[in-house]
């Protein structure tokens, strides 16, 4: 009986957190956007919108966004975006290191 309670606190838990990444889809796409539009968007701009994704990119609609960025800003900043690839790798993909 113990083990049905703690699945279904898991499954609720599992839950909120899909609704908090599709929010999070939700609340930056219109800022990648921008951002991405942006010529001059600085290092600084940039670098502080793939901190915020990367909370998030466990959702494969937020890691796109984050891909748009380091796609869009690789030639202007390369050891920038290079630094939050690697980020992404610790943190989501273990295995490609």
């Amino acid at each position: 009986m113990a083990e049905k309670n703690i699945d279904v606190e898991i499954n609720k838990i599992a839950h909120y957190i899909n609704i908090l990444h599709e929010k999070a889809y939700r609340e930056y796409l219109g800022l990648v956007e921008n951002l991405c539009d942006n010529p001059d968007a600085s290092e600084n701009e940039v670098g502080l919108m793939l901190d915020y994704l990367l909370e998030f990119c466990g959702n494969d609609k937020v890691l796109d966004l984050y891909k748009r960025v380091c796609r869009t800003f690789y030639k202007k900043y390369p050891e920038c975006i290079v630094r939050y690839i690697m980020w992404y790798r610790e943190e989501y993909d273990t295995e490609s290191l």
